[in-house]
């Protein structure tokens, strides 16, 4: 990971607080998982905003018990306090449309998977992450995070691609000043409006829609026509029985 000088670390806590006052920023070089440090500070009383960044993770996870693995200084890996207020259901999908837009920013062209993977041309670039941790305030959620930079280490069987791949430099921290306000504004909308309108702007960023899909969830694979999200997020899916909604699951395009 590029180390910060002081200065550099103190104007990009200035920069992210001009949208969310009380970010703080905890950068380390090594950690077993950033959403287990976040989950901790939760329980312990941290305000929205406590973010945990790690050149690695030694066992960081992703969605369905998965291994989020990278090799050093390859991927921003990250886990944030966020403040989803009386729609906490609403927060996964408002990470992605946070994490589509600041990577298009950058210029590459990405566009979310349901439930919340966000993609290039069909390849994985990052993963999100969201847990309701028991013992913190209510309405909030740890957001885990992780963008590959430089490199496509990602759980096996998933194709991957980065930032590199896509033509784009970008540093970590250039990534996340671009990132929390973009996240914030996704978390202020949900608070305010709440899940249907970030499903509005989720839909607007998708792709899978439409297409012959097999989703795994945790009853049984389910094949069908994705025909889009529900207000709630739920994913609809036309199968031969008819349509149905699916809450979580894995989703593979099978065009």
């Amino acid at each position: 990971m590029t180390a910060l000088s002081s200065s550099t670390y103190a104007r990009l806590v200035r920069e992210c607080r001009t949208t969310l006052d009380s970010f703080d920023l905890v950068v380390l070089p090594r950690t077993p998982s950033t959403q287990d440090r976040v989950r901790e500070a939760a329980r312990a009383g941290a305000a929205p905003g406590y973010c945990v960044v790690a050149a690695e993770q030694t066992a960081g996870r992703g969605r369905q018990g998965r291994r989020w693995t990278a090799p050093p200084d390859t991927a921003l890996l990250m886990s944030i306090l966020v403040d989803a207020g009386d729609h906490v259901s609403g927060a996964p999908l408002a990470a992605g449309v946070a994490v589509c837009d600041a990577v298009r920013h950058l210029g590459a062209t990405a566009a979310l998977k349901w439930p919340n993977d966000v993609l290039v041309d069909g390849s994985k670039l990052a993963g999100i992450l969201a847990e309701v941790e028991p013992g913190a305030a209510a309405g909030t959620v740890v957001v885990g995070i992780g963008v590959n930079l430089t490199n496509a280490a990602l759980p096996h069987g998933v194709v991957a691609t980065s930032l590199e791949a896509c033509g784009v430099t970008a540093t970590w921290d250039a990534l996340l000043a671009i990132l929390v306000p973009r996240l914030e504004a996704t978390m202020t909308l949900l608070r305010r409006d709440g899940v249907a309108a970030i499903a509005a702007a989720w839909r607007e960023r998708a792709t899978g829609l439409g297409v012959p899909i097999r989703a795994t969830t945790p009853t049984g694979d389910v094949t069908g026509v994705a025909a889009g999200i529900d207000d709630d997020g739920a994913l609809l899916v036309d199968t031969d029985d008819g349509r149905i909604r699916l809450f979580a699951g894995d989703v593979h395009i099978t065009r």
